[in-house]
C-alpha cells in the first residue's frame, strides 16, 4: 500500500475526511485546509501542509520575509515559504522510520502548523507592514 493511502486511510479512521486529488490529499481539522502531497518514489517520508495562510504582495514581500525568517527561527518542525509567489504556505516534512506510527505523529505535526501559524502572525504584526493593517483594521472598526 502506497503511503498515501495509508495516510488516506489513517485520516479516514480519526473522523478527518480526506479526499484524494490528482496531487494528494486534501483535509480540514478544526476547519482549516491541510493537505499532503503523493510521493510514490518514498514510502517513509511524510509531507503535511496548511496553506496559504497568508497573503504575499509586492508591498508587504520583504516583512513577510522577516516574520517567516523570524518563525522559522522560534518554531520546531513547522517550517513556511512563499508558495507559487503569493501565499505563506506552512510544512512539516520528516523521514519516518519503519515502525512508525501515524497516531503519534499527524496531530502533533497539525498542531505545530497551527502554533507555527501564530507565531507567525504574531511577527508580521511586528513589522512595519503588520502594524500598518493592524492600524488600519483599528480605524475600520471605528467607524
Amino acid at each position: 500500500m502506497a503511503f498515501i493511502e495509508k495516510l488516506e486511510e489513517y485520516l479516514k479512521k480519526e473522523g478527518y475526511l480526506p479526499e484524494m486529488t490528482e496531487f494528494g490529499l486534501q483535509f480540514k481539522s478544526e476547519n482549516l485546509d491541510f493537505l499532503s502531497f503523493r510521493d510514490d518514489q518514498d514510502e517513509l517520508f511524510l509531507n503535511l501542509f496548511f496553506p496559504q495562510i497568508f497573503e504575499v504582495t509586492e508591498e508587504n514581500r520583504q516583512d513577510v520575509l522577516v516574520a517567516i525568517d523570524k518563525a522559522n527561527t522560534e518554531v520546531k518542525v513547522a517550517k513556511s515559504s512563499v508558495r507559487f509567489n503569493n501565499a505563506v504556505w506552512v510544512g512539516v516534512e520528516m523521514l519516518l522510520s519503519e515502525t512508525y506510527d501515524l497516531g503519534d505523529i499527524v496531530p502533533r505535526a497539525l498542531n505545530m502548523m497551527k502554533y507555527y501559524r501564530d507565531v507567525f502572525y504574531h511577527a508580521y504584526a511586528e513589522t512595519p507592514s503588520g502594524k500598518a493593517a493592524i492600524e488600519a483594521a483599528q480605524q475600520a472598526e471605528k467607524k
